[in-house]
């Protein structure tokens, strides 16, 4: 090799490191054995024919790389001995705990799956869209007006000074970003996930929530019998055969004529009691016919459409009978426990 006994050399200096006691020993072990035996290798290189130079460049190179590997390899040993010290327990992590308990499935999350099942057996296509959405598609092309209240900054979260930007402050925004630039002769879309309103938290009412929007457009007309077929037949997949539901006339910006729904209360068949106030209804969702300039802003002139915003929050409450919408994210295993043996279709 040259002349260059490259093994000699690193067992040289491995006995050196093996004495040091600490990082900073061995960082200058290894400094000394740089500029007392590597560095006059160097000097060499002018002395030796052209032939040569070559190969005894690439065993120097070869052997700093040996010095920095041995280094690194023992400055590593030597952090994990302190890592171990500064955090030695007085147990074994690896015992199973005698503690542990048995949680389930949250009730969001088992009201998601049995929503979204009814609209995957009606074939429509499931997504989550975006948080932050454009102002284009969360209040104009859903013919919300720029006086409108919900566009004022104590109802919504705006993410700069202009206003067009902000959190989502309803599903149906994603399905007009869905459907903007569509081609075909029909759509069915089920948007789920988070909204934000600048809204106080408290038994009923919530900043950040989970919405389930759907859309069904066609080139044929589509009917208020349509819509009530829908969603009839969502609410005794969710509630069960027996729930009946009833639609009270409305006023949402971006469908024509609108709907308030109500079911039949879970809880009393109907009759009557303390938490349906009595009336034997719950207020359920809203939902109506896609308003004409909805259609036009995504150009969709000619087409047809139902469409329904529903609070995943609340179908869980009344499903449930959960009184106090902030129990459903404390983690308490006393809450989530009751849920362990519902059906999650």
């Amino acid at each position: 090799m040259n002349n260059i006994d490259i093994k000699k050399l690193i067992d040289e200096l491995e006995t050196s490191v093996k004495a040091c006691q600490n990082e900073t020993q061995i960082i200058e072990a290894k400094n000394i054995f740089l500029k007392n035996t590597v560095n006059p290798l160097y000097s060499k290189i002018k002395t030796l024919p052209d032939s040569e130079k070559s190969e005894y460049g690439k065993n120097l190179n070869l052997l700093k790389e040996k010095v920095n590997s041995l280094v690194e390899e023992y400055l590593s040993s030597i952090l994990q001995e302190k890592e171990k010290k500064e955090h030695k327990v007085d147990y074994d992590i690896e015992l199973n705990s005698t503690n542990l308990t048995k949680g389930s499935v949250s009730p969001i999350t088992l009201v998601f799956r049995q929503i979204l099942s009814y609209f995957q057996k009606l074939n429509f296509t499931i997504q989550s869209g975006e948080e932050v959405m454009d102002a284009k598609y969360n209040f104009d092309h859903l013919n919300i007006p720029v006086t409108h209240p919900t566009r004022e900054p104590s109802e919504t979260f705006y993410l700069n000074e202009e206003k067009t930007l902000s959190l989502r402050t309803q599903n149906t925004a994603s399905s007009a970003q869905f459907i903007d630039n569509f081609k075909g002769d029909e759509i069915r879309v089920a948007n789920f996930g988070y909204v934000y309103r600048n809204d106080d938290d408290d038994p009923t009412h919530s900043h950040q929530f989970n919405q389930i929007d759907f859309i069904w457009v066609k080139k044929t007309p589509m009917s208020v019998k349509n819509l009530k077929w829908v969603i009839e037949g969502f609410v005794k997949h969710v509630f069960g055969e027996q729930t009946q539901t009833r639609f009270r006339l409305s006023n949402f910006a971006f469908t024509e004529p609108s709907f308030e729904v109500d079911a039949s209360c879970p809880f009393c068949g109907g009759k009557g009691c303390t938490r349906c106030k009595h009336s034997g209804w719950m207020e359920l969702l809203g939902a109506g016919i896609m308003h004409e300039n909805v259609m036009k802003a995504s150009n969709l002139k000619g087409y047809h459409g139902i469409a329904a915003g529903l609070g995943v929050e609340r179908i869980a409450m009344l499903k449930y009978g959960i009184s106090d919408l902030r129990d459903i994210y404390t983690n308490d295993f006393r809450f989530i426990k009751q849920f362990a043996k519902e059906k999650e279709e």
